[in-house]
């Protein structure tokens, strides 16, 4: 994909015609109550990094999800939730340098989507807010292990990964240059809901053979140190991020398009719906917006949100889903 503005981008309209149940709007981090089948590699693979080959997947293995908000096999694309992921063709980040990172303002009307692919060893950082969603990329190599698997120094993680995405760099837009102040928001400030979740993959077989790693996902202190640096300076997103697993798939499946592996999806609808009363003719009615979070086939949670520097539609669009009363 072509280099896409740092910020100010907008999210694609797509058109879908599915519709996959939502679930809930409660997000658990980490739950020991459901478990699926995830592929681990049975030899050794290299890292995921720029230029790198990954050995396909072949052996199945037990491993618990860490939210109780899953519907749908993530492996199975034939499932309603994998056929309707399938058909949202996001528009995807770019992948350069070590960290990259954009801003996607939400469009005022339309289905859209955008998401982060390529993902079969990586850490992603998601940040969504009522204006718009921070997507990131971190390479697995050289940011979190060398090409040999060895952990990388701690004070080298923390000024590639933190700091980069805190920053900015060449290819990641700064996340403290969206926060803004109470005077001038910006699209993370507090008062825009922003929430943060990072994205890494978990632990296989091989990695608990090899490496001795018995934590749920392979690089589960990083991720959390990660996430808690920054919600630590996103204010409003409660100081927490939310630290979420994925199947390490090969390079090839999470590229795949259309393709569910190795990938997260951000779908945004800003009509999702328009409150209006029957007590005041004068109304222009409340737009209410949704966003969804795609994991896989997964809908990891969704956020609904009111839309008040638009004004009522002489005609409202067919896609609009509903209409309520107040």
């Amino acid at each position: 994909m072509g280099e896409v503005p740092l910020s100010g981008a907008s999210i694609a309209v797509v058109a879908t015609n599915e519709n996959c149940a939502l679930i809930s709007t409660d997000i658990t981090p980490i739950l020991p109550s459901e478990s699926c089948r995830i592929a681990t590699n049975n030899g050794v693979a290299s890292p995921t990094q720029p230029v790198s080959e990954a050995s396909p997947l072949s052996i199945k293995d037990e491993r618990m999800m860490i939210s109780s908000l899953i519907t749908c096999d993530s492996q199975d694309a034939s499932l309603p939730c994998g056929s309707y992921v399938k058909s949202l063709a996001p528009t995807w980040i770019d992948q350069l340098g070590q960290v990259s990172a954009q801003w996607f303002d939400y469009p005022s009307f339309g289905h859209s989507a955008v998401g982060v692919k390529g993902i079969y060893g990586c850490t992603a950082v998601i940040i969504a807010s009522e204006k718009g969603v921070y997507i990131s990329h971190i390479w697995e190599s050289p940011v979190f292990v060398d090409q040999a698997f060895n952990p990388t120094d701690d004070n080298f993680f923390t000024i590639t990964a933190f700091n980069s995405l805190r920053d900015g760099t060449i290819f990641a837009k700064s996340v403290a240059s969206l926060i803004g102040t109470d005077q001038s928001p910006g699209v993370l400030n507090a008062i825009y809901a922003p929430k943060v979740f990072v994205l890494t993959p978990f632990t296989t077989d091989w990695d608990r053979r090899n490496f001795g790693i018995f934590t749920m996902l392979r690089y589960q202190m990083r991720a959390q140190e990660l996430a808690q640096k920054i919600a630590n300076i996103v204010p409003g997103s409660g100081g927490k991020g939310i630290i979420l697993g994925y199947t390490r798939t090969s390079q090839q499946a999470s590229n795949q398009e259309p393709g569910i592996a190795g990938r997260a999806i951000f779908e945004i609808d800003p009509y999702y719906k328009w409150l209006t009363t029957p007590y005041d003719s004068k109304s222009a009615g409340l737009q209410i917006g949704r966003w969804n979070l795609w994991v896989e086939s997964k809908l990891i949670t969704y956020q609904d949100f009111w839309l008040p520097q638009i004004t009522a539609p002489m005609a409202l669009p067919d896609e609009i889903l509903g209409t309520e009363a107040w």
